[in-house]
């Protein structure tokens, strides 16, 4: 980390306000109610040209809904009755929101010219109140919010949909049950756990917030639910439930792990699965090859670029990738690592001297700052300052299988093999960025250290020289105090 005593520096100051000004033009999204047409399905009783033609009786349906209707009255919609289970499969698919309805219902019917028509469908629902539907749907939203704020309109579409699919991959666990209920959407959103129809109807709502269509595949001789994604007018493969590792030994998902081997592909490509067909067909082989398929950790945008580690070769790197599958290396962490620690500071232990081929090493971000995991060993990365610096060793009797950041504290997979689930227990909390003092509150102490560093009056170690550079330019200035300064006095 540089350290400069000077008060200003143009060009240090100009670029900042460059940034700042970049980021002022874009778009965050927030969470709404599904725009009709943003998801389709394709099942077994429900296709692509119901929801089209039945657009006004699906948006009936949801009204009624959300307003807890005991009947809601399709009379002067002409549904056959030969339709209304795809009516009402089609509208609790498209509509993710909807996590509050059971799976059955009655309807009532009248004859018209020798044909049924229905005039009212009775769904059963979970809960008994407009104010418990309400406080469910605040929760739903605020957490899809969450998962929203790492995106905006300043994003091409691949960028936007795979940092929500890691996110949605490394926050949910796949459950079909739990302490007595079944998995939702809501309970995938809000609770972080589910089955195949709740991590992709959950991801399919995110992405319709942040304008990308998609469409839900529902395949009855599988017993399973995917999707496919639209980028550029094109439709795509994607299974976010089996890009969620799980465990050989038991049914339960690896937490702080994450894959892609099933996002984004052509139909031809996508061949573990079986059993289904598309009314929008992915023929586009565009991403079959990417390198993106093989990389085990999460993708995170930081500063306008996407970050991820990769591991091949032996080797094990912090790089920038794009929509273009072009990736360049940023930090050798394997080789920083091994250099710092040795051998087995790097590479994971298979017993018996031996190791694992693959890394394991998952990466976040906080503040600006870039952490991973080793196998006994969390790091930080200042990309701004090439600093990387061991944040804390981990004690647990296992090695880390991947990590995640919750609340800004680092949560490593503590587990016996990456074959093993693994639980996620507690590793650090993440650096807060200008506390140099360490008492976990920013305050006039903090930039008071700062300018006695800058006067050769204080020291700072290693983590304190990264946590200085209060304002992320790279250089530790009185600017930074005085960014500080500005931060208590709000």
């Amino acid at each position: 980390m540089k350290i400069h005593k000077n008060i200003t520096k143009f060009i240090s100051v100009f670029l900042t306000a460059a940034l700042l000004l970049g980021s002022l033009t874009a778009t965050a999204f927030a969470a709404a109610r599904t725009e009709h047409g943003m998801i389709d399905i394709l099942a077994s009783d429900s296709d692509s040209a119901f929801v089209a033609k039945h657009k006004d009786a699906m948006d009936a349906f949801r009204e009624g809904a959300f307003d807890l209707d005991e009947q809601i009255d399709l009379y002067s919609y002409s549904i056959k009755t030969t339709e209304i289970r795809s009516l009402f499969v089609a509208a609790r698919a498209c509509y993710p929101e909807l996590f509050f309805m059971n799976l059955g219902y009655s309807y009532g019917y009248t004859s018209k010219n020798g044909v049924y028509y229905v005039t009212y469908i009775a769904p059963t629902y979970t809960v008994s109140s407009k104010n418990e539907l309400n406080v469910m749907l605040e929760k739903f939203y605020a957490k899809a919010d969450e998962y929203l704020s790492l995106v905006d309109d300043s994003m091409n579409d691949f960028t936007k949909a795979i940092v929500l699919h890691d996110a949605i991959v490394l926050n949910s666990e796949y459950y079909v049950t739990k302490d007595g209920r079944e998995g939702t959407p809501y309970t995938l959103m809000v609770e972080g756990w589910g089955k195949c129809e709740d991590y992709t109807r959950a991801y399919a709502y995110l992405l319709a917030q942040a304008g990308i269509k998609s469409e839900i595949i529902d395949s009855d001789s599988m017993g399973h639910e995917w999707m496919k994604i639209n980028l550029g007018g094109k439709y795509y493969e994607v299974d976010v439930t089996w890009d969620d590792p799980v465990s050989y030994s038991d049914s339960l998902d690896s937490p702080g792990r994450i894959t892609h081997r099933y996002f984004l592909f052509s139909d031809g490509a996508f061949q573990n699965h079986y059993g289904y067909s598309s009314v929008n067909t992915s023929n586009d082989t565009t991403f079959d090859e990417y390198t993106l398929h093989n990389m085990k950790s999460q993708f995170c945008m930081v500063n306008g670029a996407l970050y991820c580690i990769y591991s091949a070769s032996g080797s094990t790197n912090l790089v920038t990738y794009t929509a273009a599958n072009e990736m360049t290396a940023v930090f050798d962490i394997g080789t920083a690592v091994t250099n710092e620690g040795g051998f087995w500071a790097s590479h994971w232990s298979a017993g018996g001297g031996s190791y694992y081929p693959a890394g394991y090493a998952n990466l976040g971000t906080h503040d600006g700052l870039f952490y991973y995991n080793m196998p006994k060993a969390v790091y930080v990365y200042d990309a701004a300052s090439n600093a990387n610096v061991k944040l804390a060793d981990y004690s647990g009797a296992n090695q880390l299988f991947g990590m995640k950041i919750t609340d800004g504290k680092v949560y490593g997979n503590d587990a016996e093999s990456p074959n093993n689930s693994g639980t996620l227990k507690y590793v650090c909390d993440c650096l807060k960025m200008g506390d140099v003092d360490n008492d976990g509150v920013l305050n006039v102490v903090d930039a008071t250290k700062i300018q006695k560093r800058l006067a050769e009056l204080e020291n700072f170690d290693a983590v304190n020289t990264i946590k200085a550079d209060f304002d992320r330019d790279g250089i530790i200035s009185i600017n930074d105090a005085t960014a500080i300064q500005r931060e208590i006095a709000r």
